[in-house]
């Protein structure tokens, strides 16, 4: 799948930022990759494709040391994982795919990243603790292979390259990238996607190399299911040397529910993330939360949370060839975010803050995740019924909208559905308006104020304006905290005079659509 234009996609109303504290370390800034609405889910599965050898032993056998007796990875000769005996391969290592009832599930994408540390084909320690090169040659990265389930062959594929750390500043110690590729089409045809995947002919350095040999891929999978509630789901690439300068990325396109349990879960992939190196760490924030949360599981620290593990669900993910609980230097993780009372992610929420840093373990970060149920902001709310108040609204204002109940009915337009009125529209009466009650809107300034419309998702209220603004119409919006929704303005005044005279000119002949004034007052 291309990367998802900033400027172009219907999600990304609001331009999607990434910030950085210490840009020296954001090799390449984090974009969005995929970014959808589906009633369904997003899972990975993953494994490393390097391991310790211990003398005539294969690279083949898990290492599950976990404590600290553990070894780092640059403490140990490594060399490839190759679990296919197939001779066209140099190294190779499995995932299983196992969702449940996959009749009911409908690929939307496959997304696979592959990694690793990579500055020659083989390095040693001198004994004056010097690492070298045994074998200088440097073959490319971009070209591997993908064994599909059921499938007796592989397939070559072709990645786009994130980023290369061959003799690169700040990179060239040990040569780390990280590439990707789209297989939706793969495993969207087969007919059950469950089962064995295969990823042959990824590339490190073998032997030693100063900061360590790691490496491993990812394949992040999300799938539709009628069954299941509707998320909001993004994903983002780039490539980031971790450090206690952070990197923060910021999700946005999105809006958590009204009400209820919020329910939401964060993946990501990073190398050269060791067990026993402390000080990793990763943060999460939204503008309702008083103070950044850390991100935690039983197998993660929080003081430590890139581990060599792969985890899923708060438990290590074993359904894979080799399966060490210590992948010496390559991470991938699922977590689901707790969020008891809505505490970290509130309702109405659209914007949430990762927050990466290292005091101790410098690590790469290449892929990150979001998942969070929601509103679909493709679809406008039609028809939605606000009970009229006299807290929340004043009297309708055409003839020809004045409704004979007790109920309001605003509908949400998308860009396509404002249309000019003609110029027997523009010459309707309006009603004559009525001041309503004030009402209390927090960062408002006291006033009147021609509304326009109402809506409950953000990304349809900014769609509006943006297309009012297009009219020549600087148009803008505040959120009642009454109800949380979004009331779109087209001008507002200090005296109610000035408002009822720009009303009824139609605001000086600019705009036909249906207005009415709302008083704020503040205490």
């Amino acid at each position: 799948m291309r990367k998802i234009p900033l400027l172009n996609s219907f999600f990304q109303i609001s331009l999607v930022f990434i910030s950085l504290h210490g840009f020296a370390q954001l090799a390449k800034p984090f974009e969005i990759r995929y970014q959808n609405y589906v009633n369904g889910d997003i899972t990975l599965i993953a494994n490393q494709i390097v391991n310790r050898k211990e003398g005539n032993s294969s690279a083949n056998i898990p290492y599950n040391i976990t404590d600290r007796s553990a070894k780092l990875n640059d403490e140990w000769f490594m060399d490839y994982i190759d679990i296919d005996d197939d001779p066209t391969t140099f190294s190779s290592s499995s995932a299983d795919l196992n969702l449940e009832n996959v009749t009911s599930k409908k690929i939307k994408y496959a997304g696979l990243y592959w990694s690793a540390t990579y500055k020659y084909e083989k390095g040693k320690q001198k004994k004056n603790k010097k690492f070298v090169a045994s074998n200088k040659k440097r073959f490319n990265i971009d070209v591997i292979k993908i064994k599909l389930p059921g499938e007796k062959n592989y397939q070559e594929i072709s990645g786009e390259i994130l980023y290369d750390g061959h003799e690169k500043e700040g990179f060239s110690e040990n040569a780390p990238y990280a590439v990707y590729a789209d297989v939706t089409d793969k495993v969207a045809q087969l007919k059950n996607p469950n089962g064995t995947y295969t990823i042959a002919n990824i590339k490190a350095t073998l032997g030693t190399l100063s900061g360590g040999v790691s490496g491993g891929w990812t394949l992040v999978i999300v799938y539709e299911d009628k069954n299941l509630s509707g998320k909001q789901i993004t994903s983002y690439d780039g490539f980031a040397g971790v450090t206690n300068k952070s990197t923060v990325i910021d999700f946005v396109g999105f809006e958590t529910l009204p009400e209820g349990e919020v329910k939401a879960k964060i993946l990501g992939s990073a190398l050269e993330g060791d067990q026993n190196l402390k000080g990793d760490e990763l943060f999460i924030k939204t503008k309702s939360s008083q103070n950044e949360v850390p991100i935690e599981e039983p197998l993660r620290d929080k003081n430590n949370f890139f581990n060599s593990s792969i985890t899923i669900n708060q438990a290590n993910f074993n359904k894979r060839n080799p399966n060490s609980s210590n992948t010496l230097g390559y991470d991938a993780f699922l977590i689901p975010i707790k969020n008891n009372d809505n505490s970290v992610i509130a309702n109405n929420t659209n914007e949430v803050s990762v927050r990466l840093k290292s005091t101790g373990d410098r690590y790469f970060m290449f892929f990150c995740a979001l998942s969070v149920e929601g509103i679909d902001p493709s679809k406008p709310v039609e028809q939605e019924t606000i009970v009229e108040s006299k807290v929340e609204l004043a009297e309708p204002i055409r003839e020809s909208t004045v409704e004979k109940s007790k109920e309001l009915k605003l509908t949400e337009v998308t860009t396509n559905q404002i249309k000019k009125s003609s110029s027997t529209e523009a010459k309707s009466k309006r009603v004559e308006p009525k001041q309503s009650d004030k009402v209390t809107i927090p960062n408002a300034k006291d006033g009147f104020y021609l509304i326009a419309n109402v809506f409950r998702v953000h990304s349809n209220a900014v769609n509006f304006i943006q297309k009012l603004k297009k009219m020549g119409i600087e148009a803008n919006y505040f959120i009642n905290p009454k109800n949380n929704y979004r009331y779109v303005y087209v001008s507002s005044f200090s005296n109610w005079n000035e408002a009822k005279e720009h009303y009824n000119s139609d605001l000086n002949n600019t705009y036909f659509g249906d207005m009415w004034i709302m008083t704020i007052k503040n205490e």
